[in-house]
């Protein structure tokens, strides 16, 4: 679907007339919550948990056994209450999400899954038109705040290292997809399918699409994103310092580049960081590397290191956690509620600095209770932002600690670009 099926599919839903929907709806249109503050923000996700819980238990009877079972009543559930209702994603690998939908569910929508580079049937997660119309406002207006300003409407030019296949199959690649589309920017894909003997691993048969990354390079339009994998961004900037001489002027010739130039407002944009790449240097390396390299301004034409933006997304949450390298840490959409939990109590940890299980709950889906935990290992730092928070990564939940969960859109990320030179 493109982005004016989707509203309209939205539109129509027969979801609109239920009140929590419609509180949603107002609250994800607002264009205020960046601005409040983290106790106001508490508040807000507190009425919604409690609204989400009564909206999905009277829609779905199982999960309004879970909430028995639990001894949780809706209208007096609090953040504890999600450390006994947050699944872990292994739960969500093949069907495993249709337990959850809700009686009446929207359909028309798309059906997105992890890489399955585990060798286990991967998580699937199905994404209603309502739900997809309320992804591309919530993401969109994330990454703005983080970004540092407004896309506008039209101006500029993207390069994804990504064939545009996977757009129909991996939610990262469609969210960013989404959301450009909806903002009017020309997004050009850096790779292409080839043939392959193994259908079912089509991360495996990816080759750069030479000319479109020329193209984007060549491109005068203001400001350039480049979305990548970290695997790309480190495996160009080594391309660049190996060219010998004459290499390097026949390239510029060809390129304008190096160094890329994306001028003002320029972002390099890469997938969960180097998270689950044994074979990378550390993040922090590669953006150095990078900055040797690639060339930006701020939106007053003044040179500024190359900003990069980090997004920690999963297949089974519909909105992401991103960073300003150098700026802030991982936040998440104002409305969205992100909990650690103590890996040996499975209690919420309330302090900051400690070491803990990521959990994500994001009251404004409709199609299930999206309450979950990915596998990731994060901390916490006290913020100034609109937050309150700040969230790092760490690393993934080790098989010895008894976990063997997918990786997130950022893995499979690193296996697009992991094996290419």
């Amino acid at each position: 679907m493109n982005v004016g099926e989707i509203h309209d599919k939205a539109s129509n839903s027969s979801l609109l007339s239920d009140p929590y929907v419609k509180k949603v709806r107002e609250l994800i249109g607002r264009n205020d919550l960046f601005e409040k503050s983290p106790d106001a923000l508490e508040r807000m996700r507190k009425g919604l948990l409690r609204d989400a819980l009564s909206f999905f238990s009277k829609r779905n009877e199982q999960f309004a056994r879970i909430l028995d079972t639990c001894g949780i009543t809706p209208a007096s559930a609090d953040f504890g209450d999600l450390a006994s209702l947050a699944v872990p994603s292994d739960m969500l690998r093949g069907e495993g999400q249709s337990p959850f939908l809700i009686d009446g569910l929207d359909e028309g929508g798309e059906t997105f899954a992890s890489s399955g580079t585990t060798g286990k049937s991967p998580v699937k997660i199905y994404r209603s038109p309502l739900d997809l119309d309320i992804m591309m406002k919530a993401n969109t207006d994330l990454f703005e705040y983080v970004y540092g300003g407004m896309l506008e409407q039209g101006e500029g030019t993207a390069l994804f290292m990504a064939a545009p296949e996977l757009r129909d199959r991996l939610y990262f690649i469609a969210s960013v997809h989404l959301t450009l589309e909806n903002k009017g920017l020309e997004l050009i894909y850096g790779m292409d399918m080839v043939e392959s003997d193994d259908p079912s691993r089509p991360w495996m048969r990816l080759e750069p699409n030479r000319g479109n990354i020329v193209k984007f390079l060549k491109a005068k339009s203001e400001p350039k994103l480049f979305f990548t994998a970290p695997a790309g961004i480190h495996l160009m900037s080594q391309r660049f310092e190996t060219m010998n001489f004459l290499r390097r002027l026949a390239y510029k010739l060809a390129t304008g580049s190096p160094p890329v130039k994306l001028g003002r407002g320029g972002v390099i944009v890469t997938g969960g960081g180097n998270k689950g790449a044994s074979d990378l240097p550390p993040y922090e390396a590669i953006v150095g590397a990078a900055r040797r390299h690639y060339r930006a301004h701020d939106r007053g034409g003044r040179d500024v290191k190359v900003p990069f933006m980090d997004v920690l997304g999963m297949t089974e949450t519909l909105t992401a956690l991103i960073d300003n390298f150098d700026t802030m840490g991982k936040v998440p959409h104002p409305l969205s509620h992100v909990f650690l939990l103590d890996p040996k109590t499975m209690e919420v940890i309330e302090e900051d600095g400690r070491e803990g299980i990521l959990g994500i709950f994001n009251p404004f889906v409709t199609s299930w209770p999206e309450i979950f935990y990915p596998g990731d290992i994060m901390t916490s730092v006290p913020s100034e932002r609109y937050y309150g928070k700040e969230f790092s990564y760490v690393r993934r939940l080790r098989v010895e600690e008894g976990w063997d969960l997918q990786r997130a859109c950022g893995g499979t990320m690193e296996e697009l670009m992991g094996s290419r030179e």
